[in-house]
């Protein structure tokens, strides 16, 4: 018995080896993998800047909601994209250029702001011949423009203030009391009066604790006329007329930009945006642009439609929303001939004709922005 015991365990053995041997390769490379793998990992750590969190860019702001916190030069991960600089101001806006020195003030939302791309590298800093600075913050709707108009007041004379509006959130977002748990000023109708007004005595550091996060955007439904679209382009056209006021007096110009969402780009699209809207026999993409037109006439403002200057090519691909480099670049290039026509209207003291092939005064009350043939839609995502 004991040496048939010892037969069988030398068997064994001599089976296990051959094994062994052929998986010492296997055994080997993998510990050299995770070798590797530890070791990026330790310089990606030392390498990697350092990023912060949403509320750590934020601070409370009694009139406006939130607004970028001053003197920032840090690292931000974005939703589904990718860590970019964010560099603010004294007073939390972005680069560093002081207001007093710029030419063109360009106030919104997070494309004012330049989110999505290292602030250098934003449409506010890469033509050197045009002082621009952004004043804007993501999330911000038309209210919270107006009321930058307003508080800056005096700062903004002689300057081209150009508003971005962005009708895929703007249009719901000037109704709404929060944005992502921040409690935000918003547009409301006065029943008795009848008439538009600011509301804000809700806004406080606590956070709106209702808020649906993951809320359904209503911008299809914009793009359908009726009573909804119709409230929400109510409160627009009031909101605009509040800024031209705010620019008239404090001796400012005033052009609007709007800013289309993707899927007003591309016929794929426009076909989802009609699915979408609940009415896709009456469902325009680009109502909304229209109603603003609207609006800018009567109001005498310039107006340029960002969706004859954009492609889908210039939007990221992956976080979907905001513009890449390219779009950028794009951006700067719109705003510098923006400029130039303003100052051509200066130079030729012209109300009535157009001076330019970014600017044409239809009317003498009013200006809008004739913009040149678009450069093709590109390709969709």
């Amino acid at each position: 018995m004991p040496a048939r015991s010892t037969l069988r365990a030398l068997i064994a053995v001599a089976a296990v080896v051959p094994c062994l041997i052929l998986l010492l390769p296997v055994i080997v490379g993998g510990v050299a993998l995770l070798l590797f793998v530890s070791t990026v990992r330790v310089i990606g750590r030392v390498l990697e800047p350092a990023f912060v969190s949403w509320p750590d860019l934020m601070v409370f702001d009694r009139t406006l909601g939130w607004r970028p916190r001053p003197d920032l030069d840090a690292r931000y991960l974005a939703d589904r994209d990718d860590v970019f600089r964010i560099v603010t101001d004294g007073e939390g806006w972005p680069g560093r250029r002081p207001l007093y020195e710029s030419d063109v003030v360009v106030v919104g939302d997070s494309f004012a702001f330049g989110y999505g791309v290292d602030t250098p590298r934003s449409f506010a800093e890469l033509d050197p011949r045009l002082r621009v600075k952004a004043i804007g913050a993501p999330g911000y709707s038309m209210v919270q423009g107006v009321r930058l108009l307003e508080q800056f007041g005096p700062r903004l004379k002689g300057k081209l203030i150009v508003w971005f509006l962005y009708p895929e959130n703007d249009l719901q977002d000037n109704l709404a009391p929060e944005m992502r748990q921040y409690r935000a000023p918003f547009a409301r109708l006065d029943q008795v009066r009848g008439e538009w007004e600011i509301v804000d005595e809700h806004l406080q550091p606590l956070k709106w604790e209702c808020s649906n996060l993951d809320t359904t955007r209503l911008f299809p439904r914009f793009c359908v006329s009726g009573p909804f679209s119709t409230r929400a382009f109510s409160a627009c056209d009031y909101l605009i007329g509040r800024a031209e006021r705010a620019c008239r007096e404090a001796g400012a110009d005033l052009a609007v930009v709007t800013i289309p969402h993707p899927m007003q780009l591309t016929k794929r699209g426009r076909a989802r945006l009609a699915w979408q809207s609940g009415n896709a026999a009456l469902c325009d993409a680009d109502l909304s642009d229209r109603r603003i037109a609207d609006s800018c006439g009567r109001y005498g403002i310039a107006l340029v439609s960002g969706a004859q200057h954009l492609t889908a090519r210039d939007y990221k691909w992956r976080e979907g929303i905001h513009w890449n480099e390219r779009g950028h670049r794009k951006m700067a290039s719109l705003l510098a001939r923006i400029y130039d026509s303003f100052q051509a209207r200066l130079l030729h003291d012209s109300v009535a004709e157009p001076v330019s092939e970014v600017v044409a005064r239809p009317a003498p009350i009013g200006a809008a922005i004739k913009s040149p043939p678009a450069e093709g839609l590109g390709v969709g995502r």
